[in-house]
């Protein structure tokens, strides 16, 4: 990521606690700073160390922050909660934009250049997959922000993903499949404040009701 692409929002913070393990990003006179938690650890309880740490190793305080991102799902349902809460609190006390970024969308972001359609796919909590149809700008220069949605967002089990996935390969989508983190979100919520064309700052849940509570 160019520092160039960042526009006047210079300090970028995102956090992503949608899975089991915490991560945070933050983008600072033009350098990247990533950290990770302990999978299993409780996000509500270490999230705001993490932060802490991260500014740290800038040598900035929360103050100093421009801008925020969260990870907006899918993912579990306490996690997206914690990190869109963090985020829009600290936005709303130091007037600063909050951006909501799905993780498909960051996904599909990321790997923009490898195809002009993309089905990018992130694994869910035991036997569940999400996924989303993409169109790029394909190719070895892909326009900045040149995802398209050209399908909702999904929620299946493995079984499901099986039966899909031949139908997503035949029509020509390639299939991308990882497990994004808060330097992916911080990569697109910075094309999206670049360009001020920022969504609804909304959760993303796609699992039906008490599907982790069944489990």
């Amino acid at each position: 990521m160019h520092p160039a692409a960042y526009s006047a929002y210079r300090t970028i913070l995102a956090v992503d606690t949608t899975e089991d393990r915490l991560s945070a990003a933050l983008l600072a006179g033009g350098r990247l700073f990533l950290s990770r938690g302990k999978p299993g650890s409780p996000h509500d309880e270490t999230m705001f160390a993490a932060v802490d740490r991260l500014l740290g190793k800038a040598g900035l305080a929360l103050e100093d922050v421009s801008a925020f991102a969260a990870a907006s799902g899918p993912g579990r349902f306490t996690g997206i909660r914690i990190g869109m809460a963090f985020c829009a609190v600290a936005a709303e006390r130091l007037k600063a934009p909050a951006v909501a970024v799905s993780r498909l969308e960051a996904l599909a972001f990321r790997a923009k250049r490898a195809a002009k359609t993309l089905c990018a796919v992130v694994p869910g909590w035991r036997d569940e997959k999400f996924y989303q149809l993409f169109k790029t700008g394909g190719g070895a220069r892909p326009k900045a922000g040149s995802i398209k949605a050209v399908g909702p967002p999904v929620w299946t089990t493995l079984e499901g993903w099986a039966r899909a996935r031949p139908g997503i390969e035949e029509a020509g989508a390639l299939v991308v499949e990882a497990c994004p983190g808060a330097e992916e979100v911080l990569a697109l919520a910075a094309e999206r404040l670049k360009r001020g064309r920022l969504p609804p700052f909304e959760p993303l849940y796609l699992k039906p009701a008490g599907y982790e509570r069944k489990r």
